[in-house]
């Protein structure tokens, strides 16, 4: 590549000297590199003359060419630059703990096997507050409703099942599958996502009025006060992957879905750690049943 940026130089500086000086050649060697190229390109680039150095027709021609290949090298050298520089960032995700257990591990494993000494910070909320993260610069991106994301850029990644949780001996545990009017009296453990809430829009939507009696951020602890006989509580089926626990899971007729995205402020403007854990996170969802999440 070097031969075309000394080429450049010269149709700049119109001097061979010139450019042997920028580059730190002699004026043979820049002689040399220029008739290597005239070879390789099998034309002729310059006219000599004794009132200096010209492009030929030719030359002219190819100039522009030259130009644009510097140019995207350069580019691609800057992009190698940045990829390997990426020792010491740190990517910051606004997350819920379903996806903070069962995605972001996997997906944070596969990355560090590119990136290595890139490093993590989780924040942990309800759909609102992470949306509020992005936007005031909090976190790089991060995991929420496309309905919470509104304007701001995202991908939607899938859909995710809400499910019934309640004791095993609940008589209610019998049946495959249970309506919300079944379980309107029955003590609610709701869990607390801010603003937006799937199955709170349900009740409304079905004229329903649920018995909430908790009040509830963290999904894991809703598993151990139903376990404990508290009342019964709608989760998503993500978080109840491996959970553990005495809890019976059934599914609500009718179903009731969340739909989950990765959302960011501005890809073009976010770190480069943040926007290539983004693509990777978009890439690696693929690897799910046809974004059908479990």
């Amino acid at each position: 590549m070097t031969k075309y940026k000394v080429f450049l130089r010269i149709a700049d500086a119109g001097s061979f000297t010139r450019a042997a000086e920028d580059f730190g050649y002699t004026q043979s060697a820049v002689s040399q590199m220029m008739r290597s190229l005239e070879r390789e390109l099998n034309v002729t680039l310059f006219t000599r003359t004794k009132h200096g150095i010209y492009l030929t027709s030719d030359g002219r021609e190819m100039i522009e060419h030259a130009r644009r290949l510097v140019n995207d090298y350069d580019a691609m050298m800057s992009k190698t630059t940045a990829i390997n520089n990426l020792s010491g960032a740190i990517i910051r995700i606004g997350s819920f703990a379903s996806v903070s257990a069962n995605w972001l591990p996997s997906l944070i494993k596969s990355f560090k096997t590119k990136y290595p000494l890139v490093g993590f910070k989780l924040l942990q909320g309800d759909y609102a507050t992470i949306r509020d993260w992005i936007s005031d610069g909090t976190a790089d991106l991060g995991f929420m409703t496309p309905e919470v994301a509104g304007d701001m850029p995202n991908t939607v990644l899938g859909t995710d099942e809400m499910v019934l949780v309640l004791p095993p001996e609940h008589e209610l545990a019998n049946k495959n599958r249970i309506s919300l009017a079944d379980i309107g009296d029955e003590p609610l453990i709701f869990l607390d996502e801010g603003k937006t809430s799937e199955p709170m829009s349900i009740f409304t939507r079905c004229g329903i009025v649920p018995n909430l009696q908790y009040h509830v951020h963290d999904d894991y602890t809703i598993m151990n006060m139903v376990e404990q006989g508290l009342g019964v509580s709608i989760l998503p089926k993500l978080v109840l992957t491996r959970h553990g626990r005495n809890i019976a899971v059934r599914s609500l007729d009718p179903p009731i879905f969340r739909t989950i995205c990765v959302a960011c402020r501005d890809m073009d403007t976010m770190s480069i750690a943040g926007r290539y854990f983004t693509e990777h996170i978009i890439d690696g969802m693929r690897d799910y049943d046809n974004g059908k999440l479990i």
